[in-house]
């Protein structure tokens, strides 16, 4: 008994000062990723909104703040797929993209509803990462991928809507998990 009482308290010690390690997530796997750091990158789109404000820039995927947005130009009628190309400044070793929606009361329901990941290290040569399914959510969405090879570029590319006859697509943040 005393044996258990023992394991208890030292499971609980470890995951007491687990908790004061915010510069690491913990995946399923047991390994632990850094949450890149965005302040240098840069970001290029394949269109964006200038009637939106404040937002509509590409840089809004970058600036830490979920109620501001990137929204393709709607002004002209491009139809999909939209894409953004983000250079991280510095190869990183992935392990998962996270995607935040539009942040609305209620979550939008005309953004993007599958789109792919490539990767790069010179911004024009890419090696998919997969193609996913985007949740109608207000939630960051995790997106497992590869971390066999560090890549300096990324590119998000939204394939097909939500709904159809909707040509525009806008997201809040893009963040990048990567092996510490």
């Amino acid at each position: 008994m005393k044996k258990i009482t023992y394991m208890i308290l030292a499971f609980a010690l470890l995951a007491i000062s687990a908790c004061d390690k915010n510069d690491a997530v913990l995946f399923k796997d047991e390994s632990t990723a850094i949450t890149a750091d965005k302040k240098a990158w840069t970001i290029t789109a394949s269109s964006f909104s200038t009637s939106e404000g404040t937002n509509g820039s590409p840089q809004r995927l970058l600036d830490g703040d979920r109620l501001t947005y990137w929204h393709t130009d709607y002004s002209v009628v491009t139809p999909y797929p939209h894409w953004v190309l983000i250079d991280m400044k510095v190869a990183l070793k992935m392990i998962s993209v996270g995607v935040t929606n539009r942040y609305a009361a209620t979550p939008n329901a005309v953004g993007m509803k599958k789109f792919k990941l490539e990767a790069s290290n010179d911004g024009t040569t890419f090696t998919s990462l997969g193609e996913f399914n985007f949740a109608i959510s207000n939630d960051l969405q995790n997106f497992p991928v590869s971390s066999t090879t560090a890549y300096r570029y990324l590119k998000l590319t939204a394939l097909e809507t939500q709904r159809v006859g909707t040509n525009h697509t806008f997201l809040s943040e893009i963040d990048v998990f990567a092996v510490k």
